[in-house]
């Protein structure tokens, strides 16, 4: 991604309505940055080697699959060039995950954007998510949206969670990019309550964190010149806080970082960012420290 802006968006559709919002979000944003939008969707097919013999789909099945994905991408294409802007589409044949990272890297997108479904709980666990894993894996920043966010708007107020950390750090170099001329950034930092016996609601401040992120805030603010930024402080847990963060300030979209963690300690440890992406009634944007 260059200092000015987008160049080039790949947004992934599988054509629901998660899918369709992300899309008209996605458009939103090649057309203030004019950049070239890529379309894909993913004819996939799950091995069979686990059938008995004789089992797997006939080939006018798969070639009637193949062919409706290329109208449906036929007619996105059209409705988008029809209105100014540079299009392209791609039907994979892979893991929609793994081929939508390894397409972007290919292409050197500057964004990956795709719709979410939320899933939690069980569903979560058993299912998973291809936007929570292309957020983790993808090359660039990736844009999350569930079919319940509201339509494309101009990015005023940007929420961006931070801890100080890299991630953090990129998640507001990003914020200053999709940010209006004009606009707002709040940076929000949670500090976990003190454990004391008493009344939960009333957690016991801590001027030490305070003091200390403050104090992080003050170095890293002259680095927001010429953009009004501000620093919200709250106790609790982190994804919590940042969603109630967002709703307090009307922020337009949450800008997060990501640490990126795969296999066993993704499992154990989580992220904020992916429970952000499932909880969010915004668009969330999330990347990766370089």
């Amino acid at each position: 991604m260059s200092s000015t802006g987008l160049s080039r968006i790949l947004v992934a559709t599988d054509f629901s309505p998660h899918a369709d919002r992300a899309l008209e979000w996605a458009a939103a944003l090649a057309r203030r940055f004019s950049a070239e939008l890529e379309i894909v969707t993913s004819v996939f097919v799950a091995p069979f080697a686990a059938l008995p013999t004789g089992y797997g789909l006939p080939p006018d099945y798969l070639r009637g699959v193949r062919d409706a994905a290329d109208a449906r991408l036929s007619e996105l294409s059209a409705r988008f060039a029809s209105d100014g802007l540079r299009v392209r589409t791609t039907v994979l044949h892979e893991d929609p995950s793994s081929g939508i990272c390894a397409l972007a890297r290919e292409r050197g997108s500057d964004l990956v954007a795709l719709g979410t479904r939320g899933r939690a709980g069980l569903a979560h666990v058993l299912l998973g998510s291809v936007a929570e894993r292309v957020a983790r894996l993808a090359p660039c920043p990736v844009l999350t949206v569930h079919s319940g966010v509201v339509p494309a708007r101009p990015l005023r107020r940007l929420l961006v969670p931070t801890d100080f950390s890299e991630p953090a750090n990129a998640a507001l170099g990003l914020a200053r990019t999709l940010l209006e001329p004009g606009g707002a950034l709040i940076l929000a930092h949670a500090i976990p309550p003190v454990v004391v016996s008493g009344d939960a609601a009333a957690p016991i401040s801590d001027p030490h964190s305070e003091a200390w992120a403050r104090a992080e805030f003050a170095k890293i603010r002259p680095t927001l010149a010429g953009v009004s930024a501000e620093l919200d402080l709250s106790y609790g847990v982190a994804d919590g806080a940042v969603l109630d963060a967002a709703a307090r300030h009307e922020a337009d979209a949450i800008v997060t970082g990501t640490q990126g963690r795969t296999g066993l300690a993704h499992v154990l440890l989580g992220s904020v960012a992916e429970r952000v992406i499932r909880r969010a009634p915004l668009p969330v944007f999330s990347v990766k420290a370089k």
